[in-house]
């Protein structure tokens, strides 16, 4: 298999599938075509169609710009690469199954081994370190409900803000925030209101999935035409740019939001971190000054900020923080 193969592959965002930088099979042979702008075959076409690739199929009968394409197939391999996990979390719930079958004999020493296997996989899958036996109950449940795709109760999350703060790892927040935008997307593509699909990109985002969350709040916009839900809209669609760290399309998004709703901080607070990213620190900080002014809560700005200045190099970092002193010693004098 030479690099010309893996990078077509790659080309149309199907290096996750084995076949398609193989040559001589129908999927590798289907790419040539596309790549060489000829024309598919109806058997290709419906070998396209039967296998689930949209997007390559729309893309070869021109129905498809490359943009929207690119769009569309990563779309595609997300779904893929989700199924994937899911077949092999079923795969590894049958092994399960079969298990207790054949331990059925000693069914003691089957559910000590089955809760040390079940603590060894949330443990790996959530980062767990260790957990003192009086929270022991508690945590476990908590996990247990996550990996069955439900976000944590509200009263579980103050706990895990306080309390419980050694077991709230980045990648049960993750875990979390994917299964509300999981939930967020079904309601938004079952009813068209465009609060959920906004709510949707803000967990994407969350969850580490900003082209997710993106995707998202572009097919909202398309369809609101209200003037602060169009704002709210371009405001979360700025974040997942920011997020993608295509800050100049991010700006453009926070103006328009701003334009749209000049007496909402939420574009403020976005145009505050893309300007001090962006390296305009002045502009940056007079963003933040203005959310605040216009009503957003003090900490909220200072996580906003801190977020920037853990993405930032020690340069950058030492130059925000004299930029925002220098705009109000008083009020940012915990930097």
């Amino acid at each position: 298999m030479n690099s010309s193969n893996t990078d077509l592959a790659s080309m149309y965002f199907l290096d996750d599938v084995p076949g398609a930088a193989i040559p001589g099979s129908r999927l590798h042979a289907v790419l040539q075509r596309v790549d060489a702008c000829s024309p598919l075959t109806v058997i290709q076409q419906h070998f396209l169609r039967e296998r689930g690739y949209e997007a390559l199929l729309q893309l070869a009968i021109g129905k498809l710009d490359r943009g929207a394409f690119r769009e569309n197939s990563r779309m595609e391999k997300e779904r893929r690469l989700k199924a994937k996990i899911a077949a092999e979390q079923k795969e590894a719930a049958d092994r399960r199954r079969r298990d207790e079958a054949t331990e059925q004999t000693n069914k003691v020493l089957f559910a000590k081994r089955e809760k040390q296997l079940e603590r060894r996989r949330f443990f790996d899958l959530f980062g767990q370190g260790y957990i003192d036996r009086a929270h022991y109950g508690r945590v476990m449940r908590i996990l247990r409900s996550v990996a069955d795709g439900n976000p944590i109760e509200t009263d579980d999350l103050l706990w895990l803000g306080s309390t419980g703060s050694d077991y709230w790892t980045e990648e049960l927040r993750k875990a979390h925030h994917c299964n509300k935008a999981e939930a967020f997307t079904e309601a938004w593509h079952h009813t068209n209101d465009v609060w959920q699909a906004i709510n949707a990109c803000a967990h994407w985002r969350k969850a580490g999935c900003a082209e997710t969350g993106l995707a998202i709040a572009e097919q909202a916009l398309s369809q609101v035409t209200d003037k602060k839900m169009r704002s709210a809209a371009l405001t979360t669609r700025g974040g997942a740019q920011r997020d993608l760290q295509r800050y100049n399309e991010a700006k453009l998004s926070g103006d328009e939001a701003h334009d749209l709703a000049p007496t909402d901080f939420r574009p403020c607070t976005l145009l505050g971190a893309v300007h001090m990213k962006m390296g305009d620190l002045i502009a940056g900080a007079d963003w933040f000054a203005k959310a605040e002014a216009l009503g957003a809560d003090q900490e909220s700005i200072d996580r906003e900020i801190r977020s920037v200045l853990a993405a930032a190099t020690r340069g950058e970092r030492k130059r925000m923080k004299e930029a925002l002193k220098s705009r109000d010693p008083h009020r940012y004098s915990w930097l």
